[in-house]
């Protein structure tokens, strides 16, 4: 059809849509793999310094934690204890990241004609899996250090 509505063209190319649309995204996607490394790395990082936090606290604490021991306290009010003070620590951080994040997110969709929506459901979410990773990342240290011996703790002290 193209051939006998204009003969004296030379190559006809006929792409799709999506076909274009791609290779325009091809950045992108490379970048979006680039980000998702980087990420990776920036959880790694940030655990690694949770769980050094919360060591020191906990060494510099042990005499603390011997005392309360003493005077009754079960390692689980130990634990609570340290889960809450992280927790806080957490809730901090997050009420200051999660509203950058959505103004640096929602400027960078708007450069895009075909916008994605940023559902509130997703801060929640990120919240819950920073609590379990906090939980999981910090958890065994506490329940070592709540469970020491409070004598030997103070005998070495």
């Amino acid at each position: 059809m193209a051939k006998k509505m204009q003969p004296d063209a030379v190559d006809i190319h006929v792409a799709f849509m999506e076909e274009e649309y791609e290779m325009f995204l091809k950045s992108e996607k490379a970048l979006l793999k680039m980000l998702d490394f980087v990420t990776l790395v920036c959880i790694l990082i940030s655990l690694f310094g949770v769980f050094s936090q919360v060591t020191l606290d906990c060494e510099q604490r042990r005499k603390e934690i011997a005392v309360r021991k003493v005077n009754g306290a079960t390692a689980s009010d130990i634990m609570s204890l340290f889960f809450a003070t992280n927790l806080r620590l957490l809730c901090i951080a997050s009420v200051i990241a999660f509203p950058v994040s959505y103004l640096i997110m929602k400027s960078w969709i708007e450069n895009y004609v075909l916008q994605a929506t940023i559902s509130w459901w997703l801060y929640p979410v990120i919240w819950a899996v920073l609590v379990l990773l906090l939980t999981f990342c910090t958890g065994w240290r506490i329940h070592k250090a709540a469970n020491q011996n409070p004598a030997e703790v103070i005998k070495s002290e």
